[in-house]
């Protein structure tokens, strides 16, 4: 075998490799996100990577079931025989082709002006990109892995977990920057801002004041007749509700347009707070109003 033969083949152990830790850490993610949504979590994360939601029934599960194992299959083992490669690359294949029409209906919302992308492409583009090269492992790897002199197991795992490290760092990064950068701006009953934190002199602190200029600028432009401060009470006592809607009102909103919630001390307790007044309310659709880093 040449050099450049072995060194060629070297770095498709290396890609190999890679892919593995990347099917790992999405085996879990998706096994998770499955877990919730089979235990009837009414938060599912597996929106947030891939979309099955054009399925119907109980399918969704199902593919997503078997996109699971076949990940967390290839993460374990490089298959040899070549039914067991198409066996595992049928789900995977049905996961490239669903993240594939993800991507697709992202740039056909944002092309008829329902949303504005922050970024030129979305998260599923790159969800895609991945299961592909996972896919592509599982159906060549083994062919094209070195048989000699290959390198041992202690470095493989080595090279396999460092994979899944950036991953764990990457992927959440991704949907943080492709989600939280997208502006859904559409009109609204009501808008949710979420509070951050405000100084003892009740003035706010700078990500809450970003927060707040636009929602301020949201209701100036007519997407939404009302403004719902959320926050809790900073250790000073100073209520950031409060401080919230005085922002608003020195910024022309009058204060019969804004409802205070002085219980959302975090982002869960603004969730709960809010969707019940807002259903007693008749309230149907809600936009949520935040820095970049926390929408996701």
């Amino acid at each position: 075998m040449s050099s450049e033969h072995y060194t060629a083949r070297r770095l498709w152990w290396l890609i190999v490799c890679l892919t593995r830790g990347l099917a790992a850490f999405t085996a879990l993610y998706s096994l998770l996100s499955l877990t919730a949504a089979l235990l009837g979590d009414a938060y599912n994360q597996n929106a947030w990577w891939i979309d099955l939601n054009f399925l119907r029934g109980q399918f969704p599960a199902l593919v997503q079931g078997l996109l699971t194992l076949a990940l967390g299959s290839y993460a374990l083992h490089v298959p040899k025989h070549i039914i067991t490669r198409l066996v595992i690359a049928l789900p995977l294949a049905a996961g490239v082709y669903a993240a594939i029409l993800n991507t697709l209906e992202v740039f056909r919302v944002a092309s008829q002006g329902a949303i504005t992308l922050g970024f030129p492409l979305p998260f599923s583009f790159f969800v895609a990109l991945g299961l592909l090269s996972i896919l592509v492992g599982v159906l060549l790897g083994h062919t094209l892995l070195p048989t000699q002199q290959r390198p041992g197991k202690g470095k493989e795992l080595a090279t396999i977990t460092l994979s899944f490290a950036l991953t764990l760092i990457l992927f959440p990064l991704g949907q943080i920057y492709c989600f939280g950068t997208t502006d859904y701006r559409v009109k609204v009953d009501a808008a949710v801002v979420f509070g951050a934190h405000v100084y003892p002199n009740g003035r706010p602190s700078p990500p809450l004041q970003d927060r707040l200029d636009t929602a301020i600028q949201f209701y100036h432009d007519g997407y939404t007749p009302l403004l719902v401060m959320s926050g809790g009470i900073d250790g000073d006592g100073v209520s950031e509700a409060a401080a919230m809607r005085d922002y608003a009102v020195a910024h022309g909103v009058p204060a019969g347009d804004i409802v205070l919630d002085e219980y959302g001390s975090n982002t869960k307790k603004t969730a709960r707070n809010t969707v019940k007044t807002l259903r007693a309310d008749g309230f149907t659709k809600v936009a949520t109003v935040s820095n970049f880093y926390h929408l996701a």
